[in-house]
């Protein structure tokens, strides 16, 4: 009696002791943190670089897996089925959907950069040979509104002839000396291309053993949890993964209407750039709320630059647009994939 007394004793004191101990340890771990944050967050931002083509990899497959399921539950009714009866085994269609998958993402990013950087090229070349000449219209329509005022003309004269002289000084001597900021731009590309093809590599690994990380992930669960607080996390994740996974979907869907809406009107109203502002617009509308305003902006400009009257009719265009993508074509497609009334 008196050594069970003395057990529970201890067992109190040691649970009481552990239980301050980790409250200092805490605290110091906060203080630090606190004085330390600029130093922490550096190396955090360092080691998320480092994880960069995991984490972009772990993103694609995530993306990818609805396509690829849809592909494997086809491929295993039609061609699954035919092998099967011919060689009497089960054939795994997964690695053909991953690989056909693979191939229609590829395509589609390669067909949009054959649509839009031409013309990006085309764009700036043409900006850059007529920006002198829109500059000396400018001034010649200063010039004939000022013509009965010499000091204005002067002052106009004097500020054409320092603008001409600070481009001319800046592309002889500044532009010669970004030859570095060019070459670390290359750099950046090279290291972005190696970053996405490891990310893919790494997506086929993730999408070949999903059913292998799965189980990982939830014994890695079970050793923190028990087992009916595992059941209502894995219950959780996988209603979140069904209305998050509905939600891209049906994004995607709905910007690739907005493009679509956007390219056929441009073509009616004559627009320029028909191509590249339907791929800006459709793309940059899969970000939430802001999307539709990054877009807009930079097309907006591009076609007031070539027709500030076509440029605001496209502005006045694009706010139409937006409303009814926003109050009817949005809610219907995404409260249908994510189960959500459209209200």
């Amino acid at each position: 009696m008196q050594q069970d007394k003395l057990k529970k004793t201890l067992k109190l004191a040691w649970s009481n002791g552990l239980s301050l101990f980790m409250a200092m340890a805490g605290a110091i771990l906060l203080v630090f943190l606190l004085f330390r944050f600029d130093s922490i967050l550096d190396q955090i931002l360092r080691v998320c670089n480092i994880l960069m083509p995991i984490i972009m990899g772990i993103v694609i497959a995530y993306l990818l897996n609805p396509v690829v399921e849809f592909y494997e539950r086809h491929l295993d009714r039609s061609l699954g089925k035919f092998i099967e009866k011919k060689t009497k085994k089960k054939v795994s269609m997964r690695g053909l959907s991953i690989f056909i998958s693979v191939i229609i993402v590829l395509a589609v990013i390669a067909l949009l950069i054959m649509m839009v950087v031409p013309q990006i090229y085309t764009n700036i070349s043409n900006l850059v040979y007529s920006f002198p000449e829109q500059i000396q219209d400018l001034v010649g329509k200063l010039m004939e509104l000022a013509k009965n005022n010499e000091k204005v003309r002067n002052a106009i004269n004097g500020f054409y002839d320092n603008f001409m002289n600070y481009i001319t000084n800046w592309i002889k001597s500044d532009m010669l000396g970004q030859v570095s900021v060019v070459i670390d731009g290359i750099m950046g590309i090279f290291g972005t291309a190696v970053n996405c093809l490891v990310a893919f590599i790494v997506a086929i690994y993730v999408l070949l053993s999903k059913e292998t990380f799965r189980r990982q992930i939830k014994k890695v669960i079970n050793a923190f949890f028990n087992e009916r607080q595992t059941n209502v996390i894995v219950s959780v994740v996988k209603e979140s993964d069904k209305i998050f996974g509905g939600f891209i979907s049906g994004k995607i869907i709905d910007s690739f209407i907005i493009g679509v809406i956007c390219f056929v009107c441009c073509l009616i109203l004559r627009m320029p750039y028909v191509a590249l502002v339907s791929v800006i617009v459709g793309v940059t509308n899969l970000i939430p709320f802001f999307g539709p305003y990054i877009g807009a902006i930079p097309s907006a400009v591009l076609i007031l630059l070539d027709s500030p009257s076509k440029g605001i009719v496209f502005i006045i265009f694009i706010a139409i647009l937006q409303q009814v993508d926003g109050n009817i074509i949005g809610p219907k497609i995404l409260g249908q994939s994510t189960g959500l009334s459209p209200f």
